[in-house]
């Protein structure tokens, strides 16, 4: 009895021993990789970290996290980062199998509390970049601050002034196979504390096993899904409240005002939107508003698909939108996306009753309407013309017998063109405007039947061609 409870008592030592050298094995790799990323990036970044976390059903990271950019001296602590698989063993190897395609079939990536400060020498460097490309243009309003009292920018200066001081945030990235039925799904969770959280759902179809990043595309990736959403926590307050303050004005009549000039703006630049999409804008824009867009496209949507598409409503249709406003479904169908391009309708001017410059136009009115002036006794417009033909008689002989220089070519650029002459053009650059303002750029292939143009677009390593009817062509220019 004695010897048996020895060798029992010698199992379980070394069974302990085992898992013990086991899970040290495990967390040192943990460690070697760690370690091995900040290497990587010290040139950039230098990482520190004050916890190791292993756990051998799946999940590893670290803890007590501090990044500091090297460049700026940015600090941006975090509280953790965790790495979770349904595949302990994936963490043995997990650069050779990611390089390999061997993913599992779920990986999920977790930021928890990342923290940067709006003083930070990274946000005022950001900061900077944009107030000089504002200085190009110092009297635009950007359209989200429209009837925001004299500001022109809801940039980091408007946030520090609403209150906020740092941005805390919670991450997640989520990674999932289906080598079954051969999708991929690709999830994000973002949230800010006091600002907003959102959410992204990318579902992809695949032809092919090999899931090697280096080799995806040859996959035919197809969308099968892409949902979006976004909740207010606390920014919709803070900006209606601040730029109420701004226009000396309360919330609701800012709320007005802004929708209005967003309006003028919109249809500035061609765009007349419906009332439905106004009401879902304005229920963005209040206080806690809910917002999802799903789209299911039949069949999934390829490269192909998009290149046999003719209007761009065609291509909304078959996206297959569905859309939530707080919780409640909106009808988008009813939506007559044709109709939204309109003819620019000129901003009001400044005064606001469209009156300014009627001066300057009533006077040259005036002169054009006005009876030619009475001549002289005596006088007549022939000398007039005689002083000028003397004039230009003396130019010709002083510079008679110098060479001449050869005009100018005159530079190539774009160049509206006829859609009867793109034809003939074939082979060059082109950049076309749809009904719907929907841009193509490209080169011309050749128009066939006479009314149908096909463009030549590159993408990634390859090319495609976009058939355009020119019903759907609102202009054309061409670069010659």
């Amino acid at each position: 009895m004695r010897k048996l409870a020895m060798r029992f008592f010698i199992l379980v030592l070394l069974l302990a021993l085992v898992l013990g050298g086991a899970y040290g094995f495990y967390w040192y790799q943990v460690k070697s990789f760690v370690d091995d990323l900040s290497a990587q990036v010290s040139g950039q970044a230098q990482i520190e970290y004050s916890a190791i976390y292993a756990d051998p059903r799946g999940e590893v990271g670290v803890d007590g996290v501090s990044i500091t950019l090297k460049q700026d001296g940015t600090r941006i602590p975090v509280e953790s980062i965790r790495v979770r698989s349904d595949d302990p063993f994936f963490f043995f190897n997990p650069r050779g199998r990611i390089e390999s395609g061997d993913w599992p079939a779920q990986l999920n990536l977790y930021v928890k509390q990342a923290q940067l400060s709006l003083n930070s020498g990274l946000v005022k460097t950001l900061e900077q970049q944009a107030a000089n490309a504002a200085e190009m243009n110092p009297l635009a309003v950007s359209p989200d601050a429209l009837a925001c009292g004299d500001v022109q920018q809801l940039d980091v200066a408007a946030m520090r002034e609403m209150g906020y001081s740092r941005i805390t945030s919670d991450f997640v990235l989520g990674f999932d196979v289906d080598r079954y039925n051969q999708r991929i799904s690709i999830n994000t969770d973002f949230s800010a504390n006091g600002m907003g959280s959102s959410t992204a759902e990318i579902e992809f179809s695949v032809v092919s096993d090999d899931l090697a990043p280096a080799r995806l595309l040859a996959a035919n990736p197809r969308l099968r899904k892409l949902e979006v959403s976004y909740t207010d926590g606390g920014y919709n307050v803070r900006r209606n409240r601040f730029c109420a303050e701004q226009a000396g004005v309360d919330v609701e009549t800012y709320r007005a005002e802004h929708q209005r000039l967003m309006e003028q703006w919109l249809l500035s630049v061609g765009v007349d939107l419906p009332e439905l999409l106004w009401d879902i804008y304005s229920g963005i824009n209040e206080p806690g508003g809910r917002f999802t867009l799903t789209m299911r496209p039949p069949g999934g949507l390829g490269a192909e698909v998009m290149a046999a598409m003719g209007a761009p409503a065609q291509l909304i249709e078959r996206l297959n939108i569905a859309v939530r406003l707080n919780g409640q479904p909106v009808a988008i169908n009813s939506i007559d996306w044709a109709g939204i391009q309109v003819d620019p309708v000129p901003l009001p001017s400044a005064g606001g009753d469209g009156d300014a410059g009627e001066g300057e136009a009533g006077q040259v009115a005036d002169a054009a309407d006005a009876p030619e002036a009475e001549s002289a006794p005596g006088e007549s417009e022939e000398p007039s013309e005689t002083v000028a033909q003397d004039t230009e008689a003396d130019e010709d002989d002083l510079f008679r017998g110098m060479p001449q220089r050869e005009p100018e070519p005159e530079p190539k650029r774009y160049r509206e063109t006829a859609l009867a002459q793109l034809g003939g053009l074939a082979g060059l650059p082109v950049r076309v405007r749809t009904d719907l303002g929907n841009k193509f750029e490209g080169k011309i292939v050749e128009v066939q039947g006479g009314s149908t143009l096909l463009i030549e677009q590159r993408v990634d390593r390859g090319v495609i061609t976009y058939p355009l009817e020119f019903s759907q062509i609102r202009s054309a220019e061409v670069y010659h």
